[in-house]
């Protein structure tokens, strides 16, 4: 073997090593993040599983605080899917919870000042109108999927829903099935439980990447387009949740 060969060969060798001991680096500093949260869920008697799905590795949490059952994940997209994709990090929280609704609402969380959506290029009837509306619709249903997961997306035609316009939220964007309920919803609590929410210190609602606010007949959900960074911003999620469940004047609980 001549020399260039052997340094080439070195080299090659040199930079694998590299590679694994890296990769191990890794993948231990993610194996002690993982026994750390189990250990905090564990404290707080909830349950923790650590699961793959459809490309996502998924963190799931199950407990139940204040009599409410509930469940959460925090996703990460590692590997599937097309290629073209960017990695996409989700978190969710799912309570069990009937807040007395016969169609689900979704409250699009947008920084304050920006609740203004731009619908005006779909006015009208003509065919470009309707195609914009279609697609609209359309990215919208994929984008709920996307955020409170397939399983409750598919329940949802979020495609079919209409902007409730009155009363207006500030740092939120609400989406109904039936306008008339939604609107009257919102004038029954759910309004002012938001508002109030979004207005106090360190409360998830308040943050300008605040989530996305689900309500349907079968429970109450949360869900942004970001992980749980630790267990304190899962409890976050928990007090907003559960926060939500006292705006609804004939809720229950599931």
């Amino acid at each position: 073997m001549s020399f260039q060969a052997a340094v080439i060969v070195a080299a090659v060798i040199i930079f694998a090593s590299a590679i694994l001991l890296f990769s191990r680096f890794v993948t231990g500093r993610i194996q002690a993040k993982e026994e750390q949260i189990k250990h905090e869920a564990a404290t707080r008697g909830w349950t923790f599983e650590k699961v793959h799905e459809r490309g996502y590795r998924i963190y799931r949490f199950k407990g139940t605080t204040e009599g409410v059952a509930w469940e959460a994940e925090s996703a990460q997209l590692v590997a599937g899917g097309d290629s073209r994709q960017k990695r996409r990090h989700v978190a969710r929280w799912h309570g069990r919870w009937s807040p007395g609704v016969n169609g689900p609402m979704v409250c699009l969380g947008v920084p304050k000042g920006k609740e203004v959506m731009s619908t005006s290029f779909a006015q009208g009837d003509g065919f470009f109108a309707r195609m914009a509306v279609k697609a609209a619709g359309f990215a919208f249903d994929k984008a709920v999927d996307v955020y409170f997961g397939k399983e409750i997306g598919d329940q949802i035609d979020a495609g079919a829903m209409r902007r409730v316009e009155t009363p207006a939220v500030p740092g939120f964007i609400v989406m109904a099935a039936n306008v008339d309920e939604g609107s009257r919803i919102l004038s029954e609590g759910l309004q002012r439980a938001l508002m109030d929410a979004s207005s106090e210190p360190n409360n998830l609602l308040g943050e300008n990447d605040r989530p996305y606010v689900l309500v349907r007949p079968q429970g109450i959900s949360l869900a942004r387009m970001k992980m749980f960074r630790d267990i304190k911003e899962l409890e976050q999620f928990i007090r907003a949740g559960i926060g939500l469940t006292r705006a609804f004047r004939f809720g229950r609980r599931a």
